[in-house]
C-alpha cells in the first residue's frame, strides 16, 4: 500500500513539475543578428540563428501511383461533402452573424487569458543613437525615447514585463545606429492547457445553443405552416 502511495505520488508530482515549468523563448537581437531559443526544463533548441548544422541528404520517395492519388482524391471530396452537410454554421443568415460574433467574443477572451498568463522578463534594450549631423541625431534621439518608453507602457497594460535595463545614448559623428535588444518570454503548459479547454468547452456550448435555437425556430415554422394549412382547409370546406 505504502509503495503504491509513493508511485501515486511521484507521478502527481511529475505531473505538476512537467504542468508548472515554464516554456521559455529567448529572443535577442544584437549586432544585427537575430537569435531565437526555445528551452523547457533540460530542452533547448535554436530556432533561428546559431550555427547551423549540415543538412543530410534525404533519400527520395517512391512515386505514388495514379489509382492511389485518385483514390486520395475521392477521400478528399467525400470528407469535405461531410463537412459542409455537417456544418457547425446555422443555415440562416442572422444566425451565422450572432454565431461569429459569439466566436469572436469568445476568442477575445482566451485571448485576454493568455496575454495575462504570458511573462516577459529580463527586458535589455541597448540603443545607440548616431548620425553625422547634431540637431539630426538629437531629434533622433527624443523619438526613440518617446516610442521605446510610449511602447513599453503601452504593453504593459496587456502583459506582464519585467524590465532589466534600458539604456539609449546619443553618440555624434557616426553614420550607424545600433539597435540591441533582448528578453525572454515564459508560460507555463498548465496555463496554455487550461485556456484551451475553456475556449473548446465554452465553443461547444455555443454550438449547442445555435443548434436548439435553430430547431425552436423550425418547430416554429413548421407550426406556422399547420395553423396556414388548417385555416385554409376549414375556409375551402
Amino acid at each position: 500500500m505504502k509503495i503504491a502511495l509513493i508511485i501515486i505520488g511521484c507521478i502527481i508530482l511529475l505531473l505538476l513539475i512537467l504542468l508548472f515549468s515554464p516554456i521559455r523563448v529567448y529572443i535577442e537581437y544584437l549586432g544585427g543578428k537575430p537569435k531565437v531559443v526555445l528551452k523547457y526544463l533540460f530542452y533547448g533548441k535554436t530556432l533561428v540563428g546559431g550555427q547551423k548544422k549540415p543538412k543530410t541528404q534525404k533519400k527520395k520517395a517512391k512515386k505514388k501511383t495514379k489509382k492511389n492519388d485518385s483514390k486520395k482524391k475521392a477521400d478528399k471530396k467525400e470528407k469535405e461533402e461531410t463537412k459542409e452537410k455537417s456544418g457547425l454554421l446555422p443555415d440562416s443568415l442572422g444566425g451565422k452573424i450572432d454565431f461569429i460574433l459569439e466566436l469572436v467574443k469568445l476568442g477575445g477572451r482566451a485571448l485576454r487569458k493568455l496575454l495575462r498568463r504570458i511573462l516577459i522578463k529580463d527586458i535589455i534594450i541597448n540603443f545607440t543613437i548616431s548620425d553625422e549631423d547634431a540637431c539630426e541625431c538629437a531629434l533622433k534621439f527624443g523619438k526613440t525615447n518617446i516610442i521605446v518608453y510610449n511602447a513599453f507602457t503601452a504593453l504593459s497594460c496587456f502583459l506582464r514585463l519585467r524590465k532589466k535595463s534600458i539604456q539609449i545614448k546619443c553618440v555624434y559623428n557616426k553614420p550607424d545606429c545600433i539597435y540591441d535588444t533582448s528578453f525572454t518570454i515564459c508560460i507555463t503548459p498548465g496555463a496554455l492547457i487550461a485556456i484551451a479547454l475553456g475556449f473548446a468547452f465554452a465553443f461547444l456550448k455555443l454550438v449547442i445553443k445555435t443548434k436548439k435555437a435553430e430547431k425552436l425556430k423550425d418547430e416554429e415554422k413548421e407550426a406556422d405552416t399547420r395553423e396556414i394549412e388548417d385555416n385554409n382547409d376549414n375556409k375551402a370546406a
